[in-house]
């Protein structure tokens, strides 16, 4: 079989974070394995900043896709441009919707195989995985409930979706929670009010200040609502430190070892990469319910670390209060966690799974997708839109426009993580077969 040539799209409004991590470990393990990777990092005039990530990512081969002032059309012939220019064999988009167009449009050109990661149980994600079914080659669900989903509930082939967990680093000895006052909490990761739920934390501190828990508390990560979070968190402050982002190395040496605990507020989470990494570390999760959380089976409660129901931050600070004063429970989880972090969630097992993947992908031909696939409705920004020119024309023009600087988001968005067209009706029923099977998985569990 001939060496693998692999592209992946990667957002770059989150400089760090879970699918970050995950790509550092897979450009590693694609150098140590004998297969070629060119990451195209998403450009837009706001959020997505290559050269900002580049500073958390030293060293990566990259090239930028700019999608200033463009339209999703003149987005996805960006994303086609730089297909044609690295030639690979297989895609993979992460985070940047418009890559999936790009890459089906040019498998009608020539044999590119299109393996999508799902990384989020949203509703919006997910209908777009069943809008693009018929164009996907392979799933990798880094869950295990959206592996159920898409079989069960979209019909995709089983052969094409696998679930594979992602990792974490392993510590070179295992670190038990000190055990005495103050109680050492952190919360690592995205600053965003919907699925991560960040501005439950200034609710949770004020619950935990009202139960009278001496803590500290440690935040590490940056996000849109990061300002807000700040301000909100100000009465707090002898309690609180915000670090800002952070690299995954900073994390490791300087965040992990001076935590007893981890908290987490999602409501809605395919696998948890912090939850993963705490634990590596000893440090005992505490976790809201989130969507995904029993099929999961990361975290069991009450073996591995704690939960709560998502929102509830009164029964989080009763749990903090509770581990606060009873040490032996705090340093039995912290046990419980590192072993089973060890045994299943090594970044070895991953990646393992993956050159397997990729190696059975690559086996068959790829498959070829319906002729309207790819094609996104028309959208009317301004006057080039409405004259009667070709859309590569138009798209011409747009570049032409950026160049001398009169570039503007004409389409209200910038790489999406998702399409916003989807009914609201759809939504509701996705996220309604996502909870049944939630609970399908409880019970098989009980």
């Amino acid at each position: 079989m001939p060496r693998p040539r692999i592209i992946a799209f990667m957002a770059t409004a989150s400089p760090v974070g879970g699918v970050a991590t995950w790509l550092d470990q897979f450009a590693a393990d694609c150098a140590n394995h004998g297969a070629d990777l060119i990451i195209a990092l998403a450009k837009g005039q706001q959020a997505h900043d290559p050269d900002r990530y580049l500073e958390y990512h030293p060293g990566i081969e990259s090239m930028i896709i700019d999608g200033r002032g463009l339209t999703r059309e003149s987005r996805i012939r960006a994303c086609q441009r730089v297909i044609r220019k690295t030639q690979p064999t297989l895609a993979l988009p992460l985070g940047v919707m418009d890559a999936n167009a790009a890459v089906i449009r040019e498998k009608r050109r020539r044999p590119i195989y299109l393996v999508s990661r799902a990384q989020g149980n949203l509703p919006p994600m997910l209908a777009d995985l069943q809008d693009l079914r018929d164009g996907i080659d392979h799933v990798v669900c880094v869950g295990a409930m959206t592996r159920r989903f898409l079989i069960e509930q979209s019909e995709f082939d089983k052969e094409r979706v696998t679930h594979i967990p992602n990792g974490a680093r392993p510590t070179s000895e295992h670190r038990v929670p000190r055990g005495d006052h103050p109680i050492r909490l952190g919360f690592i990761g995205r600053l965003t009010p919907g699925d991560k739920r960040v501005m439950d934390i200034p609710d949770f501190c004020a619950a935990l200040i009202r139960r009278g828990v001496n803590f500290q508390m440690t935040i590490a990560g940056s996000g849109p609502c990061e300002a807000e979070l700040r301000s909100r968190l100000t009465p707090f402050s002898a309690n609180v430190t915000m670090l800002g982002a952070q690299t995954s190395a900073q994390i490791d040496r300087d965040v992990l070892p001076n935590l007893d605990v981890l908290v987490l507020f999602s409501s809605s989470e395919t696998f948890g990469i912090v939850l993963a990494e705490a634990m590596m570390n000893g440090v005992v999760p505490v976790t809201a319910r989130y969507l995904g959380f029993k099929s999961e089976r990361l975290v069991v409660d009450r073996v591995h670390g704690r939960s709560f129901p998502v929102g509830d931050t009164e029964a989080a600070a009763a749990i903090i209060e509770a581990l606060a004063v009873d040490p032996k429970q705090l340093h039995r989880l912290s046990t419980n966690a590192a072993e089973h972090a060890r045994k299943c969630y090594t970044w070895e097992r991953c990646l393992a799974s993956w050159r397997e993947l990729i190696v059975r992908v690559q086996s068959v031909a790829p498959r070829k997708p319906p002729s309207h696939l790819g094609d996104p409705p028309l959208q009317y920004n301004g006057r080039l839109d409405r004259l009667p020119l070709p859309s590569n024309v138009v798209d011409v023009f747009r570049r032409i426009r950026r160049k001398v600087g009169q570039s503007t988001r004409i389409d209200g968005q910038e790489w999406p993580l998702f399409h916003r067209h989807h009914t609201q009706d759809r939504l509701d029923e996705i996220l309604e077969s996502s909870r049944r099977l939630e609970v399908e998985a409880v019970c098989q569990n009980c």
